[in-house]
């Protein structure tokens, strides 16, 4: 007659700890992975902001055919407006192919908010991203934005140069950018998910 003996005791609590050290090495491993999906998922999200304000912002003040104001956190300037001509020689236009376009940090509910505002007369002061304000907000989640405008000896700070006046020693010449961005949804400050993504550039004024 065989001896049928079941599990002890001892062998349960043993299988149990082995299995409890598993499960907890594999949620470690799923809550790691998730952690890096999110970090991943919202730094693409930010650079990928930057990057499309910022393509956008250099190719305009490149074709700008004078720069009307400057500060630290704006910038205002006349350009041709691609939608009537064909060109973006400004010589070679009317001042009916013309429009003023101002880059800013919005105010208020937009104060994260690049907005590129645009008008052939007076600019509009769009007060929030709703309907027809719409067409003024180019990216959410900006952190910040600057502008420095630069001489033709690469020193500043430089004057905005009169209505025809070419740049030179004592007027802007090229102005750099520089725009921090983030996820457009607010992201807390100890979160894994909330990054950063700074993009810098240079810009040379072709028409003046």
């Amino acid at each position: 007659m065989t001896n049928q003996r079941g599990f002890t005791l001892a062998g349960l609590l043993v299988v149990v700890a082995v299995l409890g050290l598993i499960l907890a090495s594999a949620t470690a491993l799923q809550h790691q992975g998730q952690l890096a999906y999110i970090m991943g998922s919202n730094r693409v999200e930010a650079q990928q902001n930057a990057r499309i304000a910022l393509t956008l912002m250099s190719r305009e003040i490149r074709e700008a055919c004078a720069v009307s104001t400057l500060s630290l956190s704006a910038i205002t300037f006349t350009m041709v407006d691609p939608l009537k001509a064909s060109t973006v020689d400004c010589s070679s236009t009317t001042a009916d192919d013309i429009i003023t376009v101002k880059y800013t940090l919005g105010a208020g509910a937009t104060a994260t908010t690049l907005l590129r505002i645009w008008s052939t007369g007076a600019l509009p002061s769009p007060s929030d991203c709703n309907g027809a304000n719409a067409q003024y907000c180019l990216t959410g989640g900006v952190k910040s934005l600057t502008f420095t405008g630069y001489k033709l000896d690469n020193s500043t700070p430089a004057s905005v140069a009169p209505s025809g006046t070419l740049c030179g020693t004592d007027y802007i010449c090229s102005v750099a950018i520089s725009l921090r961005t983030t996820t457009e949804e607010s992201v807390a400050s100890y979160s894994p998910g909330n990054v950063l993504a700074s993009f810098d550039s240079r810009v040379r004024l072709r028409n003046l």
